[in-house]
């Protein structure tokens, strides 16, 4: 595993704990790490050269938890 498959990994949990916390406080942390950690992954692309985004499922994952 790559380090941009690590950090892809990281954020997808993140969001993942984030839709299953049931403090506000604590969801919106998650979501500003998993931020974070795709910020992470997307400049390791930059530098690796892959996509963060494997699939449309995931990004309409992604866009259900943040609500976008």
């Amino acid at each position: 595993m790559t380090e941009v498959d690590l950090f892809r990994q990281y954020a997808k949990e993140a969001m993942r704990s984030a839709s299953n916390s049931t403090s506000e406080n604590e969801a919106r942390d998650l979501v500003d790490l998993a931020c974070t950690w795709a910020r992470a992954a997307l400049a390791g692309e930059k530098i690796f050269g892959s996509s963060f985004i494997s699939s449309p499922r995931d990004a309409d994952e992604a866009t259900s938890l943040t609500g976008s």
